[in-house]
């Protein structure tokens, strides 16, 4: 009997709560389709339609629009003051760049009355200043030179005292070799006839020591004269890639061109006004032919072969050197007096080398008469 009633309140209480659930599914329905109603509300009133009509927003989404949009409005004018002091920092550079480039063009015509030139060819301030460091380099190699022509000229006096010590203490019959040897005294204390057979003396060993002497110094100053040769080869090309940004800069603004594979410098056009001629940098080319260039490379090469093969003779190679500065610019003035004085000093070692290889020659002479009459 219990078990029976226990099991029939089960099933009434399965009914109710069946009953419950069906009520609260009914429930979720209608919230769930009052929910989607609601939010297609929303949506139609925040995008609009035509039934709704206007956009409708919420006051406190009004307020963060109305912010938002002065927020815009400010960013918009700070944005247009500082587009308007660009331009007005603009305007001031392009009148500053006009105000320099009427100053340059000013420059260049009165040092171009000062140094006498052609008023159509006005010389460039900028090619005055590479031409001058150019030079600068130039007279610091001669400079170099002259001391290494003193240095040998200070060794051929030594000799020449060693020499005539050794003739003023009675030792006539030895030696003539005093450390500065001659190419043909060479030629003769290695041949074939005298070289294996040279007896070991002292005289013999002195000859030998002076020998390797004379030959040790010669090759020192062969490697100075190289390093000459270096430091030349350097000036030239730095000069070379000075000279081909300008061609390269005069290329780029139109200024020079190739024709028929020749190159053409257009500075001579008469269409074009004379300040703006005056601002190319070759100008005083167009007096020279076109290979003035070429020529002067050449120059320096010769001047470097002529250093390397004769270090005794800076005269020519100043020469050398002041023709090449003509070709740059006809109407320049003449150097400083420096270069003036390098160039009597080297005139005065050329002339005391000579004076000291001449008397050399003559006391040599002297000594091989003397043996033939002994």
């Amino acid at each position: 009997a219990n078990l029976t009633q226990l099991l029939s309140e089960a099933q009434d209480r399965n009914k109710h709560l069946a009953e419950e659930i069906r009520e609260l599914q009914q429930r979720l329905g209608e919230v769930q389709g009052d929910n989607k109603l609601l939010r297609m509300t929303i949506a139609k009133q925040r995008l609009g339609d035509d039934e709704v009509g206007a956009r409708h927003f919420a006051a406190h989404e009004r307020e963060d629009l109305v912010q938002q949009l002065e927020k815009a409005r400010e960013q918009i004018e700070a944005l247009r003051h500082d587009l308007q002091a660009a331009l007005d920092e603009l305007q001031d550079v392009k009148e500053e760049r006009s105000f320099y480039q009427d100053k340059s063009d000013r420059l260049n015509q009165e040092l171009n009355h000062v140094l006498g030139g052609h008023e159509n060819r006005i010389i460039d301030v900028d090619a005055l200043c590479m031409e001058n460091r150019y030079l600068q380099e130039r007279l610091k190699q001669l400079q170099e030179e002259v001391n290494l022509l003193k240095s040998s000229i200070t060794k051929y006096k030594n000799a020449l005292e060693r020499r005539k010590n050794s003739k003023t203490h009675g030792r006539s019959g030895s030696s003539a070799l005093t450390g500065v040897l001659s190419a043909k005294q060479v030629q003769e204390l290695l041949s074939e006839d005298h070289g294996c057979s040279l007896p070991a003396t002292p005289q013999s060993i002195s000859d030998l020591k002076s020998l390797a002497t004379a030959l040790l110094e010669t090759i020192h100053e062969k490697n100075m004269v190289i390093q000459h040769q270096r430091q030349t080869n350097k000036i030239l090309g730095n000069r070379v890639a000075e000279l081909e940004k300008k061609l390269r800069t005069l290329e780029i603004a139109g200024l020079w061109s190739l024709p028929g594979g020749k190159d053409t410098i257009t500075f001579s056009d008469p269409t074009l006004p004379v300040l703006q001629r005056s601002r190319s940098p070759l100008l005083a080319f167009t007096d020279k032919p076109q290979k003035t260039e070429v020529q002067e490379q050449k120059g320096d090469r010769d001047e470097t072969c002529a250093v390397a093969s004769e270090s005794l003779a800076p005269e020519g190679t100043n020469l050398n050197n002041r023709n090449q500065n003509k070709h740059f610019y006809p109407s320049l003035p003449q150097l400083p007096s420096e270069e003036e004085e390098i160039n009597k000093l080297g005139s005065q070692i050329i002339k005391l080398t000579e004076q000291t290889a001449a008397e050399l020659e003559e006391k040599r002479a002297g000594a091989s008469a003397g043996e033939q009459n002994t």
